[in-house]
């Protein structure tokens, strides 16, 4: 079972653009939470505690984790079990905009991202290839509590021209793939030409042949001479 962390939030009744700007002046973020038959609802979570929760750039290698919201409604609280549907950050400064939570059912089936991370270092990068990336997350579906918090692929055996596919996962028998399985995650590329200095190496061929053509002409000039005579 993941372990839960703990978001405090307080609802929101005013909504709109000021009222927005008002409350990201207060030292707060404006934040959602909706479900399956769960009506949605508008909250104010603490700027400070979630900046330091959710850092700028962990979004890409953020692991499939469950949250216990709580909502405070005036005088009382409530609770309840989300996921982290989307973060918005300000382009420039990296600096949360909005989050939208999604609230589940321990008893209900989701469908979620679960990120890839990658160890070992491959042989195939150490004779000359290039190692590439191309899926950064897998999408399941299980139950709440059953999906991993992210899958390990090692690539400690990967030479060029290997690659591990979804179908290569270790996946547990709760946890169904949604991704095509015969997708590739990682793969180890033969090394490339870079496109400069295939243009240097064409400019100088052709500078070559330039330079063939005069004394090519002049030995076809003696030749004519030596015939004459």
């Amino acid at each position: 079972m993941n372990e839960t962390t703990v978001i405090n939030s307080a609802i929101r009744d005013q909504k709109g653009k000021s009222a927005v700007k008002k409350l990201q002046r207060d030292g707060h973020i404006p934040a959602v939470v909706y479900g399956h038959n769960f009506a949605p609802i508008s909250l104010a979570l603490n700027a400070s505690e979630i900046n330091k929760l959710f850092k700028a750039g962990s979004e890409d290698s953020q692991e499939y984790r469950l949250y216990k919201l709580f909502i405070k409604k005036h005088d009382t609280t409530e609770d309840t079990v989300v996921v982290i549907k989307e973060i918005q950050r300000h382009p420039l400064t990296d600096r949360i905009l909005h989050i939208d939570f999604f609230a589940v059912r321990m008893d209900e089936k989701i469908v979620a991202p679960v990120h890839i991370r990658l160890s070992g270092k491959a042989p195939g990068v150490k004779a000359g290839g290039i190692q590439r990336l191309i899926l950064r997350e897998i999408e399941v579906k299980s139950l709440p509590t059953d999906i991993p918090p992210h899958f390990d692929v090692d690539v400690s055996e990967l030479e060029i021209g290997d690659s591990v596919h979804v179908n290569d996962l270790k996946v547990p028998d709760t946890v169904q793939i949604l991704t095509d399985p015969n997708a590739p995650i990682v793969s180890i590329l033969a090394p490339t030409v870079h496109k400069e200095e295939a243009v240097e190496e064409a400019a100088e061929e052709a500078a070559s042949e330039a330079e063939a053509k005069p004394e090519t002409a002049e030995a076809k000039e003696d030749s004519g001479a030596e015939k004459k005579e």
